[in-house]
């Protein structure tokens, strides 16, 4: 395994109950709305895994890794790309959160010695558990919590060694939106506004 270099997933495998349509492949602006997030993790990654319950058009060649079981929710996405990963380092980031910046994962990877997990969070004991650094070596323990049928990633956190990074206006790249979560048509037009 390569300690050197990383890895980025991009979690894009959910359903879109609410939104009505693949929210990944709304148009945001002069792009899609994956393609956020997905240049955030090209700007810093190696190699790109796009995790998916189903494969996505999409024009970007990056490899597409279908989850190795479906219903659970993003747990299972992250569990087959953290599996199909060949480093150490993994930013995890997903898809509906078109205002995430590479500031943001550079300021955790500053985090990261000691640590299998880092996550953000814009205020204690509210962490964004699905926008963070996942070690490999977390692998055993996310396996376990799918056998026990806890498919809820932040009770990850203190079964691993984990941190919180707290992120606030004194980051050059804090926006208020940051982790802004885009499920309905309305918040569309919310970040469409700013």
């Amino acid at each position: 395994m390569n300690g050197d270099k990383i890895t980025g997933i991009l979690l894009a495998g959910g359903k879109s109950k609410r939104m009505g349509r693949e929210k990944g492949l709304i148009p945001v602006g002069d792009a899609l709305m994956y393609q956020f997030p997905l240049r955030v993790l090209e700007s810093i990654c190696d190699k790109i895994l796009i995790s998916t319950c189903k494969q996505l058009d999409i024009e970007e060649a990056h490899e597409q890794v279908n989850d190795e079981i479906t219903g659970i929710g993003p747990i299972s996405g992250l569990y087959t790309c953290l599996k199909h990963s060949e480093t150490d380092l993994n930013l995890v980031v997903p898809y509906d959160l078109p205002l995430v910046n590479s500031g943001l994962f550079l300021h955790l990877l500053k985090h990261v010695n000691g640590y299998e997990v880092v996550i953000a969070a814009m205020e204690p004991g509210k962490p964004e558990s699905l926008c963070g650094i996942y070690r490999k070596a977390v692998l055993p323990v996310i396996r376990e919590m799918i056998m026990e049928k806890n498919y809820a990633i932040h009770q990850l956190l203190p079964r691993v060694n984990s941190t919180v990074a707290i992120v606030d206006p004194s980051h050059p790249f804090y926006h208020e939106k940051l982790f802004f979560n885009v499920n309905y048509p309305s918040d569309l037009e919310d970040i469409l506004k700013d």
